[in-house]
């Protein structure tokens, strides 16, 4: 079953006078893998991308983090080090709040947990959704499942069709499906030679939904 519906969780209202406000440049390294994991960021404009890199320089994206969302959680948990990169992808703004500080405010507010517990149950859904695409899905399947998640939370209805409404590279694209840029670029002009799709460098409209739906599970 394709599941494209948007689970993430806002934390927009939740610390309006808490941390320090930090402006960070597009393609800005917010921390990188060895970090010291000591805060939790929100952000409060723009967009972060989250992504495993590995000894290589291989990066795999996880999810991108938009207005209102936090990162950098797992330090509530008993992380030590980052074991992702957060980089930006668009000018942002970011409010970072220590750890203790935002535990303090756990203790404090029941709700705050809630919508944490919340926030986590999200997080592993996505990622275990990327983890089955890796494990038991071919690159137009991966790809098609990719361009209908990023439709659900950033399309925008134009009379061509529905714009993806986020500036995305064919590189990018395959590092959120875990592929080469060539084998993705192949894959998107077949779409758009079988009418799927259009498709400029940094503009993705698809054309036909259902078309896109049925190469999820092409074999």
């Amino acid at each position: 079953m394709l599941s494209t519906t948007s689970n993430k969780v806002s934390f927009a209202d939740l610390w309006a006078d808490l941390g320090d406000l930090i402006d960070v440049d597009r393609g800005e390294t917010i921390y990188h893998p060895g970090t010291p994991s000591n805060s939790v960021y929100i952000v409060e404009s723009g967009r972060v991308k989250l992504a495993y890199l590995d000894e290589s320089g291989k990066k795999l994206t996880l999810t991108i983090v938009d207005a209102g969302e936090i990162f950098g959680e797992m330090c509530l948990v008993g992380e030590k080090h980052r074991r992702h990169l957060a980089t930006a992808i668009e000018e942002t703004v970011l409010r970072c709040v220590e750890k203790k500080v935002f535990m303090k405010l756990i203790g404090e507010d029941p709700a705050t947990l809630q919508q944490l517990v919340q926030h986590f149950a999200a997080r592993m859904r996505e990622f275990e959704e990327t983890l089955e695409d890796l494990a038991f899905r071919d690159i137009q399947a991966r790809l098609s499942r990719q361009l209908l998640k990023l439709s659900d939370e950033y399309g925008v209805e134009t009379k061509e069709g529905i714009l993806i409404g986020l500036s995305v590279t064919h590189k990018e694209l395959a590092d959120m499906i875990g592929s080469a840029r060539e084998n993705t670029t192949l894959a998107l002009n077949r779409f758009a030679r079988e009418g799927i799709l259009d498709k400029s460098r940094y503009r993705i409209v698809i054309k036909n939904e259902a078309g896109l739906r049925k190469k999820c599970h092409a074999t």
